[in-house]
């Protein structure tokens, strides 16, 4: 192989690992004061070995199947947080204005995920409680493994922002109380 012909393999090789570094990264940022914002459903994360209730939706099961390995696959409690400004737009199940939008936190996990809105499309992120990315870490924690499933489900994800709505807080707790 020539000089030129390395260099442009080299170059190509360079580019590749890049976009994949890029695609892997978080697109919604990391929202400042999410602990603050109003606690809309509480919910968990089963443990991987656990038979799920019968009665769940095919979304929560699903949902529950990709998260179960995280807590070193013990399940986990999961808390849902809306941001303050948008409380009625959850609550119309959007659409939502632009900005941060809402939060799933595993106190145990020691992570967040984030749906935050850019022009009317969601767009999503995964970080630790520290604020530093962690979506290269798991493949169901990149931004387009969320989008994927979000768009699969869009009965129950309107607007890119998933809840059965049925299950969820009837009085959104304002306190900030865990």
């Amino acid at each position: 192989m020539d000089r030129s012909n390395a260099v442009i393999l080299v170059g190509i090789l360079f580019c590749t690992s890049l976009v994949s570094k890029v695609f892997a990264e978080s697109i919604a940022s990391y929202p400042p004061e999410w602990e603050y914002w109003p606690e809309v459903k509480e919910s968990m994360i089963y443990p991987a070995a656990s038979e799920l209730p019968p009665n769940m939706s095919l979304f929560s099961q699903e949902s529950l199947r990709a998260y179960n390995w995280i807590n070193q696959s013990q399940g986990s409690a999961v808390n849902v947080r809306i941001h303050p400004n948008k409380m009625n737009q959850y609550l119309a199940h959007g659409p939502y204005s632009d900005g941060p939008t809402i939060v799933a936190v595993s106190e145990d996990a020691q992570m967040l995920w984030v749906t935050e809105h850019i022009g009317g499309e969601a767009i999503y992120g995964s970080y630790n409680l520290k604020g530093e990315d962690i979506s290269h870490t798991h493949h169901s924690l990149k931004p387009e493994y969320c989008d994927r499933c979000h768009a699969s489900y869009q009965e129950l994800c309107p607007h890119g922002v998933c809840s059965d709505f049925e299950e969820h807080l009837t009085q959104p707790r304002q306190d900030g109380a865990q």
